[in-house]
Order: C-alpha cells, then sequence, then structure tokens
C-alpha cells in the first residue's frame, strides 16, 4: 500500500510539472503581441521637403537622410493596446501604441553611409534587434 501512495504521490508531481511546461511552453510559443515589418533603408531627399528640408539642411548640413519604414501590427484579438518603443543607436526616436486589429507607421532616420542599430521593445520584451545600413 506505501508503495502505491508514493507512486501516486510521484505521478501526481510528475503531472503537475507536466502541465506548468505547457504553460511554460505555450507563452513562449505564442512571442510577444506585436508583430513588425521593417522595411528597406531609402534615402529621402530634404529638398522634396518644402519648408522641413531647408531646415534641416540648414542645422544639419545633410541633402539626404536615410529613413527606415516600420509597420506594426498587434497580435491581440482584443482591444488592448499595446505600446511600443523604437531605439537607434540608443536613441529613442519614437514610441506609441497599437490595439487589436490596428496598425501603426513610422518612419525613422539612421545613419548616412554607415550602420545604425534599430531596437523595436514592447515592455521589456525585445522584438527586433537589428542592424541598418544606410546608403545615401
Amino acid at each position: 500500500m506505501e508503495i502505491r501512495s508514493k507512486t501516486a504521490v510521484v505521478l501526481a508531481t510528475l503531472g503537475t510539472l507536466t502541465a506548468g511546461a505547457s504553460v511554460a511552453a505555450a507563452t513562449a510559443w505564442a512571442g510577444p503581441p506585436l508583430h513588425v515589418e521593417v522595411g528597406e533603408a531609402r534615402c529621402l531627399r530634404t529638398a522634396d521637403l518644402p519648408i522641413v528640408g531647408k531646415f534641416r539642411k540648414d542645422t544639419v548640413g545633410q541633402d539626404n537622410l536615410t529613413t527606415v519604414r516600420l509597420t506594426f501590427r498587434s497580435a491581440t484579438n482584443d482591444r488592448q493596446a499595446v505600446s511600443y518603443s523604437v531605439a537607434v543607436d540608443g536613441n529613442v526616436r519614437a514610441s506609441g501604441s497599437v490595439s487589436g486589429g490596428g496598425v501603426s507607421i513610422n518612419s525613422v532616420t539612421v545613419a548616412n553611409n554607415g550602420s545604425s542599430r534599430l531596437i523595436v521593445t514592447t515592455g521589456p520584451t525585445v522584438v527586433i534587434d537589428r542592424t541598418i545600413t544606410g546608403h545615401c
């Protein structure tokens, strides 16, 4: 009788551990609640921007900027907002939120003729960590 009760306790413990591992695996498999599409690096001619172009050239001395378009979609089915933050080379360049079924589009500048590290986070979770090379 004692062997059967010990076996039952061991089996119950294994069942609990297996169920806990299944929940952890399902949570890890689900991934972050945000999908991010990173576009190609493109040149933006500041001369094409009537007022901003003149101001930008006078203050920075650049005729062209390399921009990257980011499209955010919530992976949740409800209307709960998912916040995000975009950093380029350690500097936050954009932030916002998107809810289930919604889309948010941002463009950020990256270094011309060099590499920049692009990091997108939602809370403590890193969704994108990528190096982008500018080519203007």
